[in-house]
């Protein structure tokens, strides 16, 4: 149980278990039971890709191709979230067919030429639409704004018929791929807007920042992507804290998390990045002090159970050795740089002290922030064939608040210039 402050969580624990038993007695008719008959449903596929998808990326279209049900299958296009959707379509349909997919193109965009807003909301109730839905192996969401999709399929929270056949899809074991905004919207909960992550250390989200998603991922667990190259671990933090959704999902760019029964397996060019809070401690919601999180970083080829919340190599991987207790912690400059954050976390787990620090800080800005990676009797690490393969499991995370000297920095005095002495005779 998470023992977050009263500014996350109004009610005590037993109130939230109060709420839950009731609930639960409320929605489930005494004697209810499945039939016996009735055959367990094929889990379906998620794959929650991070952004930035390269054409010559061929694991991860063929992952789409083939959880679709493999070459021959017919995977839908929704551009709803981008700023040029048939572009968008066509080039992702491309790629889709080049990996020996059918598609076809959903033409429910507000941006669609000569649709709008109310079009979209429109053809997201249409028949004809939904029913291609149904028969499709699989749907692809483009990137753009997330807005875009929420206002077409989820318009102020109310479910439309089409993202009911998107559930429908994936519960009878299709696929539902997203990238960048449709990546964002595979969570119940979704984030918008907020492009600079320092600002979530600095202040809680505003009701426009933090909205609803589609809900199609694990309920616990909140997708975020554009992750390491962005520095995007402060924002996700604050989501959790703040919806209370103890798992934070960070897909990095030109890489995925195909989902499936639970377990989250990292392809493409880099890794996950999971944010648990389940354990975390918040000492003060503005500007953020809190500890005891924990962080984990999948690298590629590995999985990851979002239920047990444990990491699972493959065989191929080797147990680490943590570093020497003794020592001195290292320490990074820009925590929230690019790819800065496995670096930080490599650094916690093999090298001396089992500890590093970051600092997430911004010019001008007086208020900054230490980020203390640390290893205990929870953390445990895997390498792989070079020195780049790592992945680490529950390192502890603290962040608090601390100040800057200002000016961070000045110019250094300029060297005198010699004078110049009486000519020699």
């Amino acid at each position: 149980m998470s023992r977050f402050s009263c500014w996350f969580r109004p009610f005590g624990p037993s109130g939230w278990l109060a709420c839950l038993c009731a609930l639960l007695l409320w929605a489930a008719p005494a004697g209810a039971q499945a039939p016996a008959s009735a055959a367990p449903a094929r889990p379906g596929t998620l794959v929650v890709l991070g952004g930035a998808l390269k054409d010559g990326n061929d694991a991860l279209w063929q992952a789409i191709v083939q959880a679709a049900g493999g070459p021959g299958a017919l995977v839908l296009v929704l551009p709803t979230a981008s700023g040029d959707p048939e572009r968008s379509a066509r080039l992702t349909a491309e790629q889709l067919q080049r990996r020996g997919a059918r598609t076809e193109v959903l033409p429910i965009a507000p941006r669609w030429p000569g649709s709008s807003a109310e079009d979209a909301r429109a053809r997201a109730h249409d028949p004809q639409w939904v029913a291609r839905v149904q028969a499709a192996g699989g749907v692809f969401m483009t990137g753009g704004e997330q807005d875009r999709l929420m206002q077409a399929l989820r318009p102020e929270g109310r479910e439309t018929p089409l993202l009911r056949a998107l559930r429908e899809l994936h519960a009878r074991g299709g696929v539902i791929a997203g990238t960048s905004a449709g990546a964002a919207v595979m969570s119940e909960t979704a984030l918008r807007e907020l492009d600079d992550a320092f600002d979530a250390l600095l202040r809680p989200l505003t009701a426009q920042e933090l909205g609803l998603g589609f809900g199609l991922a694990p309920h616990d667990v909140v997708t975020d992507q554009h992750f390491l190259k962005r520095g995007r671990v402060a924002r996700l933090v604050r989501v959790l804290l703040q919806s209370g959704r103890p798992l934070g999902l960070g897909v990095e760019e030109d890489s995925a998390a195909l989902i499936r029964a639970g377990v989250a397996e990292a392809l493409g060019t880099r890794g996950l990045l999971v944010v648990d809070t389940s354990q975390a401690v918040v000492e003060q919601a503005a500007p953020l002090r809190v500890r005891a999180l924990r962080v984990s970083y999948v690298d590629r080829g590995d999985r990851y159970d979002l239920h047990a919340r444990r990491l699972l190599p493959p065989a191929t991987r080797q147990p680490l050795t943590l570093g020497s207790a003794e020592g001195r912690a290292g320490f990074f400059g820009d925590v929230l740089g690019d790819n800065i954050v496995v670096g930080v976390m490599a650094r916690a787990a093999e090298g001396p002290g089992r500890a590093a620090l970051g600092l997430a800080w911004r010019l001008h800005q007086p208020t900054a922030f230490e980020w203390r990676f640390s290893a205990d009797e929870h953390t445990r690490a895997w390498g792989g064939p070079t020195r780049d393969d790592h992945s680490i499991e529950a390192l502890r995370l603290d962040i608090r608040p601390v100040r800057l000297a200002q000016p961070v920095y000045e110019g250094a005095p300029t060297p005198a210039t010699p004078r110049a002495g009486p000519s020699p005779r």
